[in-house]
């Protein structure tokens, strides 16, 4: 009988600290990431791949698969206009955005796959003197997956992103970028 009173503040200590460690998971995550990004469209007449980078805020609860993500993105399409035959000139197309995304991860343990799509304003501006830049609202889809590092996650993950711009602005643009990064 005494073991047993004794054990008992024991399990109880052990109780509360073990439920309260399941409460303290993070329910959040920032990330960066970068990577390559594809014109696609009518944009992909006029310019080439380029690149992007991305900053993540990630939040959600760990226990339900649906989650809501802002990202702030920046991506530099290369274009190249020859000029008088031989010379060439070449001016970007900078587009960077905030972004607004639901986010579904399916299943897994270290390794999990999942879609996101959302939207939110996008500023694009080609790199020309006299240019001005534009904002716009777009959307943006994709699919991803993240590998678990211990605290760490490393993640690569593809979206079409489609900017709405009207036609006497240039039209829509169209792009895909494919980024790896890592959350913390």
């Amino acid at each position: 009988m005494n073991r047993l009173l004794r054990a008992a503040p024991i399990s109880l200590i052990l109780s509360i600290a073990l439920s309260t460690a399941s409460y303290a998971q993070k329910s959040y995550a920032l990330g960066i990431g970068g990577g390559a990004a594809f014109p696609v469209g009518k944009l992909s007449d006029v310019q080439k791949t380029g690149y992007n980078a991305m900053a993540v805020l990630a939040v959600g609860n760990p226990d339900l698969p649906i989650g809501v993500r802002f990202d702030g993105i920046y991506n530099n399409l290369r274009r190249t206009n020859p000029v008088s035959g031989t010379t060439a000139t070449s001016s970007d197309l900078r587009v960077i955005a905030a972004l607004v995304n639901l986010v579904y991860a399916f299943p897994g343990t270290s390794a999990k796959a999942y879609i996101l799509a959302g939207g939110g304003l996008y500023n694009s501006k080609p790199d020309v003197p006299g240019a001005k830049a534009q904002n716009n609202f777009g959307s943006n889809a994709g699919l991803g997956a993240t590998f678990g590092f211990g605290p760490f996650a490393a993640f690569i993950e593809s979206r079409y992103h489609s900017i709405s711009r009207s036609t006497k602005n240039g039209g829509v643009y169209q792009f895909v970028p494919i980024t790896v990064g890592f959350m913390f």
